[in-house]
């Protein structure tokens, strides 16, 4: 970021152009679709088999804010996109851990 602007008044300005703007047109106000990605944390979170929350949940919990996202009106290839990616990412980090457990 070059402007004479320090970097973190650029970055909160770039914050508010995207929160405000693009985003909020297409995924509605934040606390709607945070709260249908609590709903699907909160369903996920509730199935698990308890312990600490692993890096795999969190790739798996990513997906499940990606679905909250194409929930809303509109098509945003970037989520299903990103969901894949997540998705993938969470294998990785099973097949790591099992790596480390001796599996």
């Amino acid at each position: 970021m070059h402007d004479d602007k320090p970097t973190r008044v650029q970055m909160l300005e770039t914050a508010i152009k995207l929160t405000g703007g693009d985003r909020n047109k297409s995924y509605g106000p934040p606390f709607d679709n945070l709260s249908d990605c609590a709903a699907l944390w909160d369903a996920y979170l509730g199935c698990r088999k308890g312990g600490a929350i692993s890096a795999e949940d969190v790739a798996w919990m990513n997906v499940l804010q990606k679905i909250a996202r194409s929930l809303q009106p509109g098509f945003h290839a970037d989520n299903y996109v990103d969901a894949a990616a997540y998705a993938a990412i969470a294998g990785e980090c099973r097949d790591m851990r099992g790596a480390n457990a001796g599996h």
